[in-house]
């Protein structure tokens, strides 16, 4: 076999379509001679977008023996409308959540149809193949293939000072209790919700320590250029911190109680991890977006915290209830405020800790999900011969 990706998402940008685009690839290559035409960021992006058709056919040409294409998500569809008239061969692709349900009229009514175009779609979630079946693509050509998690989450620190490193850095208190979160400051994550009507109602020692990029939006020329519906469809569409006002709001009204700790390396996201009494994924639904998978709180469990996450969208593809963490209602004050509380006061035990652990391990990678693309991938070109 031989595999062509075409990818807009790919290192040193970061993200979780830029880590999935790695690796799938990366992974791929084990089974099947990859050639890959991604964005590096060595030119702009406009460029890369423009001369992307010409760059295929080369490739296509100079590589008679690729028999199966793949394009990285719904946009990558969008741009590439060209492939089914220009080759023969069978064109797949995954969608992952946004580039299902994307709110502007047109995306819905002429981009998503043009889905069904494709050979086979991969949908990251149960909860994307739903959303793509309801807007017409074709149940026959829909899969389920869940992204995986890096192992090396679960190594342990070297380190025996890291937790007390950790609050020395941030001036937290050494008997404080951490809660921590992780992501894009993004309002489908629910955190502005969570520290807004949860957080008050736990003990006067938790802390909520944020992982991720502190930005500027709000800021940006073409803030105050467009009308507030198009800034809205552009933050969705570039996964910009649409919850960043009031996060940084929030973070002046608990002082000491939340903390944001702005862009970190991994080692120290894997500290903070792995000092948290608890982890929280706590999604809120947001018209228009969608959490397509739950690998942020797959990262927590590996790193050996306990994960409490909305029951909604695509995490439940990741955290299965009580087998790798718990499940509660989005938007449920009472039960989150009344589970979080329950767990501080008796956590859970360590051995229970562990089998969360191992679970996860055993059902997610990134070993296993190339392997199963490959799989997929095997049965679409033997469907095309």
């Amino acid at each position: 076999m031989e595999v062509l990706f075409i990818s807009h998402k790919y290192p040193p940008a970061t993200g979780g379509m830029e880590k999935f685009s790695f690796e799938l690839i990366n992974g791929m290559s084990k089974h099947a001679k990859v050639h890959k035409l991604v964005y590096e960021g060595k030119e702009p992006r406009w460029k890369w977008f423009l001369l992307l058709r010409r760059r295929t056919r080369k490739i296509l040409s100079e590589n008679p023996e690729i028999n199966i294409i793949h394009l990285n998500d719904g946009l990558m569809i969008s741009f590439t409308r060209w492939l089914k008239k220009d080759t023969k061969i069978p064109v797949v692709a995954t969608l992952h959540g946004l580039d299902v349900v994307f709110p502007l009229p047109y995306y819905q009514h002429r981009i998503v149809p043009g889905f069904n175009q494709l050979n086979a779609i991969a949908c990251v979630s149960k909860a994307t193949m739903a959303a793509a079946a309801e807007r017409g693509i074709d149940n026959n050509k829909l899969s389920v293939i869940n992204n995986g998690v890096d192992h090396k989450m679960a190594d342990p620190l070297t380190d025996a000072s890291a937790k007390e490193n950790l609050l020395g850095k941030y001036g937290i208190d050494s008997n404080a209790r951490i809660i921590s979160g992780l992501g894009r400051a993004v309002k489908r994550k629910g955190y502005s919700w969570f520290v807004e009507k949860v957080l008050p109602s736990l003990p006067k020692d938790v802390v909520f320590i944020m992982c991720g990029p502190i930005s500027d939006y709000g800021k940006r020329w073409w803030h105050q250029l467009l009308p507030t519906a198009w800034v809205n469809r552009l933050a969705l569409m570039m996964g910009h911190p649409t919850d960043e006002p009031a996060l940084k709001s929030l973070a002046k009204q608990f002082p000491g109680r939340f903390i944001r700790t702005g862009h970190m390396a991994f080692t120290g996201i894997v500290q903070i991890l792995k000092a948290s009494e608890a982890f929280v994924m706590p999604n809120i639904k947001v018209e228009g977006d969608m959490e397509g998978f739950g690998l942020l709180a797959l990262e927590a469990i590996l790193a050996g915290t306990v994960v409490f996450a909305a029951g909604h969208e695509g995490i439940t593809d990741a955290i299965h209830h009580q087998s790798n963490g718990f499940l509660l209602p989005s938007g449920d004050v009472q039960q989150w405020v009344t589970r979080l509380n329950q767990h501080l006061e008796k956590p859970i035990r360590e051995g229970e800790k562990a089998g969360f652990q191992r679970y996860t391990l055993q059902h997610f990678s990134w070993e296993k999900m190339a392997t199963d693309y490959y799989n997929w991938f095997q049965l679409i070109t033997q469907k095309s011969r």
